[in-house]
């Protein structure tokens, strides 16, 4: 039995929501009343972040053993956003039973194959947003979301975004400094949606194509009016987009 903290909702097939790493499962709930309709939604606060206790380990493969727990064994849809997509793609590679499918938004592969200087002045700059999320929540989002984006939309992703703890945030930073997911690529059969913001300024377009491109079974799509946080930012077209890929799929 999982012991982090997940919200449910909705009825039909299994679909895993994980968020990224300046969020939190809160983050999912206009894509939960939408999705609701036709999927079982599940939303876990990732180790260390929301209401969940911290990392039981390091790395990424003992994030997806305790995400997994959460499946109890019965495979699922998986929809991630930003290192939610890695945790996902960590899914079909570590745990390839319970992957149905994979939806992956606005993904990270990881910053492993940087030069350590860069890596180490990305995680110093992480850890000084770690400490600061709580004060620098709105910064934050602003620079996350779509220059169009509304000051409504951005206070929301503020506010899930003080959810994160700084546990489970540096944790994640420090999983993504030590990750190269290009590898893992080829090998993942099931059937994928990559979708990217097209205003994304934070892991952008080139990433998303490189996993359209490597993928075997992959279709790419691209969300006008939206960030780094497209599912809160055009809700609707994000779930459109995701719902005419499961329901094909399910």
């Amino acid at each position: 039995m999982s012991h982090l903290n997940v919200l449910r909702g909705g009825q039909g097939p299994t679909l895993l929501l994980l968020h990224g790493i300046g969020s939190s499962a809160t983050a999912w709930s206009k894509q939960m009343e939408r999705l609701g309709r036709d999927y079982t939604c599940i939303a876990p606060d990732l180790p260390g972040y929301g209401d969940s206790p911290d990392p039981a380990g390091t790395g990424l493969r003992s994030l997806v053993e305790e995400v997994a727990d959460v499946l109890d064994g019965k495979p699922a849809h998986i929809l991630g956003v930003s290192f939610g997509a890695l945790a996902a793609l960590g899914m079909a590679s570590f745990r390839p039973d319970l992957v149905r499918t994979l939806v992956l938004a606005d993904a990270t592969l990881g910053r492993a194959s940087l030069g350590e200087a860069e890596r180490d002045r990305w995680l110093l700059h992480r850890e000084t947003l770690a400490q600061e999320l709580a004060t620098r929540s709105v910064e934050r989002a602003a620079e996350i979301a779509s220059p169009q984006a509304s000051q409504d939309v951005i206070e929301e992703i503020a506010l899930h975004m003080r959810r994160a703890r700084p546990a489970g945030y540096m944790s994640v930073a420090r999983t993504i400094a030590t990750t190269d997911a290009r590898s893992w690529l080829s090998p993942i059969k099931q059937p994928s949606l990559i979708l990217c913001g097209e205003d994304d300024r934070v892991t952008g377009v080139d990433v998303s194509r490189t996993l359209s491109e490597n993928l075997v079974n992959a279709v790419l799509l691209t969300i006008p009016g939206a960030g780094h946080a497209p599912h809160i930012e055009q809700p609707d077209r994000f779930a459109e987009a995701v719902k005419a890929f499961l329901d094909h799929r399910s």
